[in-house]
């Protein structure tokens, strides 16, 4: 007893200068999750719903190396991923359409971690760690502080306009396409950089195997994975003169260099109770050698909302002694 007392003090302790050595609009971001969705203890406060799955990244295209030296472009490496519904809500519903997440913490023969975490937005909503901040603390105060932040935001005006000419398509986890949303450098060996982003495209469409149902979606890519192989494209889109480096809410447009980079093949799929993902913290600015981030705001702003996220939850189950 007396070292678990220990550990959650110790725990605690960290979280706190954690928190105290995190800009205010990380912990102000965290802090109206919350108040928003409520805290669902012991699990992070965005993308609070998800499961695990293990993988392996296989290198496909060797054109990519040109532009990085990175082991992920070199041998096949392990994946230990995430997939999720957007938002703190633990009991987000698989039926109706919505976005969703894919983290992956990806070990190389290097020996080297590489994470990146994406969603299925196209751009992002805002421009910085600030505006987010404001734009959370808005929706909890209701849609008329939503209607007011959106009327002074540029970039919330061309985000609502998009969302509402998309189709809203239930399309489960292993059918949808993630996007890196912010922008990073490929660094070759001779230390020239390229600026990419990137997707992960479904390799080939699959079917709907389980009735739709509140809560449905790990079922239904269990059967997908009985039936087929479940595995992404990752699309390196190369940046052109003209695009804009350090906004993610700024989407690039017009043709674009694309390379077929590597494959994502699922291998398993689990709960968080009973899989490897829950313990990680996908941080995206955990990069291998031959990548470098951009100085776009709002990567350190997901490391600092990530980190603050992962000490509070792990607090919490430190606290009921699991």
């Amino acid at each position: 007893m007396y070292r678990k007392i220990l550990c959650l003090g110790a725990v605690l302790l960290f979280n706190g200068i954690l928190e105290a050595r995190a800009d205010s609009s990380a912990v102000d971001t965290v802090n109206a999750f919350e108040k928003l969705f409520g805290v669902t203890e012991g699990k992070r406060r965005n993308h609070t719903k998800g499961f695990c799955f293990e993988a392996v990244l296989t290198p496909e295209d060797k054109a990519i190396k040109r532009y990085s030296n990175s082991a992920l472009f070199l041998n096949e490496s392990k994946v230990i991923g995430r997939l999720s519904h957007k938002g703190g809500n633990n009991s987000a519903r698989d039926d109706k359409p919505a976005e969703y997440g894919m983290g992956l913490s990806i070990s190389t023969t290097s020996g080297e971690v590489h994470n990146m975490s994406m969603n299925t937005l196209d751009f992002f909503p805002v421009s910085t760690p600030e505006a987010f901040a404001e734009l959370m603390y808005a929706k909890t105060q209701g849609p008329a502080a939503v209607k007011a932040f959106k009327m002074k935001n540029t970039d919330l005006q061309r985000f609502k306009k998009h969302m509402s000419k998309k189709a809203q398509v239930l399309t489960p986890y292993e059918n949808s396409t993630y996007n890196s949303l912010n922008s990073f450098f490929l660094v070759n060996a001779k230390s020239e950089k390229t600026a990419v982003r990137w997707s992960f495209v479904p390799a080939e469409p699959l079917s709907f195997v389980v009735d739709k149902k509140p809560d449905f979606f790990f079922d239904n890519m269990q059967q997908n994975l009985k039936n087929h192989s479940i595995s992404w494209n990752m699309i390196v889109t190369i940046a052109n003169e003209n695009d804009v480096i350090n906004n993610a809410a700024i989407q690039w447009s017009g043709d674009h260099k694309q390379i077929l980079a590597a494959k994502l093949k699922v291998l398993s799929i689990s709960s968080e109770r009973e899989g490897k993902c829950d313990a990680i913290n996908y941080d995206p600015l955990v990069l291998s050698k031959g990548f470098e981030a951009s100085a776009d705001p709002l990567l350190q702003a997901r490391r600092n909302a990530y980190a603050i996220s992962f000490g509070r939850r792990s607090a919490e189950k430190s606290k009921r002694g699991k």
